[in-house]
């Protein structure tokens, strides 16, 4: 999810400097190989994670709803962006396969029973019920865990993240995984909702964001055996960064990464550092990128049966006309124009994906829900046709 609603512009520099500027960093030798990267990749049969991707095809958040900071029943409208029963029939008459669904479950949990907030969590179901009664697999995304990232901590570097402050959030990050993974285990089918563990980790130490994710699966794990979890890499879920997680021998696994490649003209008026050109600064990198990917894949999660672990792409996208730029921003058309060439080149590697977002998100929506219509060249960019 972009941060324009939560984060000053200061913190929106750092965060999209560190996401669009990093490079992936190899696995760690043992002291033995000079230098040389040494790598013991395992080779998984990932057909069960497989056939979850390729049910969750094509697919759009909703966002800055449930991630918001809102509280109780009404918590997908602390950023007056309220997910409307209609959305769920628009999305599946346009053709999309299923829907990413971001919370922020940290809201109002209690710290002394690890549980989260129980009007919230009834809001989620309701709203997990009325996508799939509508045809749609649900991704259920954990959102903008401030305290456990470079944003919201005092303990993201060096020893400090040992203390026990990190060690106390990151063990109710476990806990309330426990309770939402068993609670939504009892009543939705293996084959429609997947639980996606930490969305953009920002902690800057690749070892630690693992550590963090595997508490996470092994919570979700222990009350929902057949479910697919995804993973996501840190510096904010950067694909290219596969090569730094530390993944379980799971089949049942997705790894997923969020591409908004180049920040210059997905993010303008984001922050200070991505200035409003319009489409000037267009430009599309996806081919080249996502053949980079997939060499990592295959060379750190090879599939027994050939290729290598499934993938998500589970936000793209580019903030528009409707974003901080306003008419100085990208046009509908090369908007358009760039998600159409982005899928493409993601799906030339059967890697599902879901756009950011559907309404409402910072100028990066598809949907305009003022005027109850999709903005020019959508869904069409998606391969898909509104009725």
């Amino acid at each position: 999810m972009k941060l324009n609603k939560i984060l000053p512009l200061a913190l929106c520099a750092f965060f999209f400097a560190c996401d669009s500027g990093s490079k992936p960093t190899v696995a760690e030798d043992d002291g033995t190989n000079n230098g040389e990267d040494e790598i013991h990749a395992v080779a998984v049969d990932y057909s069960k994670g497989r056939a979850m991707n390729k049910r969750l095809g094509k697919g759009i958040n909703l966002g800055n709803s449930w991630d918001s900071d809102g509280t109780g029943s009404n918590g997908d409208c602390g950023w007056s962006n309220c997910i409307k029963d209609e959305y769920f029939e628009i999305i599946a008459k346009a053709g999309f396969n299923s829907i990413r669904l971001p919370v922020r479950w940290q809201t109002d949990s209690d710290y002394g029973s690890h549980t989260v907030d129980p009007d919230k969590l009834a809001g989620v179901k309701e709203d997990i019920r009325l996508a799939i009664s509508h045809g749609l697999a649900v991704v259920l995304d954990f959102h903008h865990y401030i305290e456990l990232s470079a944003y919201g901590s005092d303990y993201v570097k060096g020893d400090s993240l040992e203390s026990a402050k990190y060690l106390k959030e990151k063990n109710h990050f476990a806990a309330l995984w426990e309770q939402v993974a068993e609670e939504m285990d009892k009543e939705f089918p293996d084959s429609l909702l997947v639980f996606d563990i930490l969305n953009e980790p920002t902690i800057p130490e690749p070892n630690v964001v693992s550590e963090l994710l595997m508490a996470g699966y092994e919570a979700i794990r222990k009350h929902a055996k057949g479910k697919t979890i995804m993973f996501e890499a840190y510096h904010a879920a950067k694909f290219a960064d596969l090569a730094t997680l530390k993944l379980p021998q799971d089949g049942n696994i997705i790894f997923s990464g969020h591409y908004y490649e180049p920040y210059s003209y997905s993010h303008q008026g984001h922050s200070d550092q991505y200035k409003c050109k319009g489409d000037d600064a267009f430009a599309i990198t996806a081919g080249a990128d996502f053949k980079s990917y997939v060499i990592t894949a295959k060379k750190y999660y090879p599939d027994k049966n050939g290729g290598f672990i499934p993938m998500n792409m589970g936000e793209f996208g580019i903030s528009g006309q409707t974003g901080p730029c306003r008419e100085k921003g990208p046009s509908d058309k090369y908007k358009a124009i760039w998600a159409r060439d982005v899928i493409k080149a993601a799906e030339s590697f059967e890697i599902s994906w879901h756009y950011w977002g559907f309404a409402g998100v910072g100028g990066f929506e598809a949907y305009n829900k003022q005027g109850g219509t999709w903005y020019p060249g959508f869904p069409e960019a998606f391969g898909l046709k509104a009725e």
